[in-house]
């Protein structure tokens, strides 16, 4: 890596400086140094790793859903089930996806989830897909609630369903 060539530093503590990782702790001179070449040689910023904080905690439930995929439209695309594992006002997890077109939308698409017991089962709460995963044998996926769905959210966290 050039940046660590030029100032003498070993490559991976450049990388746990620009990266911000946690561990040993460098001198501000030294991480303002890093920077300044970094950002002299055009170094692409947007490529690093940014620290994730939640803006809210999560509870840990595990609930039967309905999920609904909307296309860019509005238009239902499919539907089917899942289990919502992780909730919090800004998001859920969910895991365990059964859809029987077994595909999602190539562009962009909304989720709808519908809690199948308990007092929320007739409230539809939307988002959007942040992030995909591949289990063993299932799919899974996050999603961000729109911010409408703020009061449906609290509702849902509160609830113990």
């Amino acid at each position: 890596m050039e940046i660590a060539r030029r100032l003498g530093l070993h490559v991976s503590t450049v990388s746990k400086i620009l990266n911000r990782r946690s561990g040993p702790s460098y001198r501000r001179q030294t991480i303002r140094r890093v920077f300044q070449l970094a950002r002299t040689l055009g170094f692409p910023f947007e490529r690093l790793k940014h620290e994730h904080r939640r803006r809210h905690p999560r509870k840990v439930v595990n609930l039967p859903v309905e999920l609904s995929v909307y296309a860019k439209g509005g238009a239902l695309y499919d539907r089917g089930t899942a289990v919502l594992r992780d909730v919090s006002l800004s998001g859920a997890l969910l895991q365990a996806l059964v859809l029987p077109g077994m595909k999602l939308p190539a562009g962009p698409f909304t989720l709808g989830i519908r809690v199948l017991q308990g007092p929320l089962r007739k409230t539809e709460i939307r988002g959007r897909p942040v992030r995909l995963s591949f289990g063993r044998d299932a799919l899974g996926l996050a999603m961000e609630f729109l911010s409408a769905e703020e009061a449906q959210a609290r509702r849902l966290v509160a609830s113990r369903a």
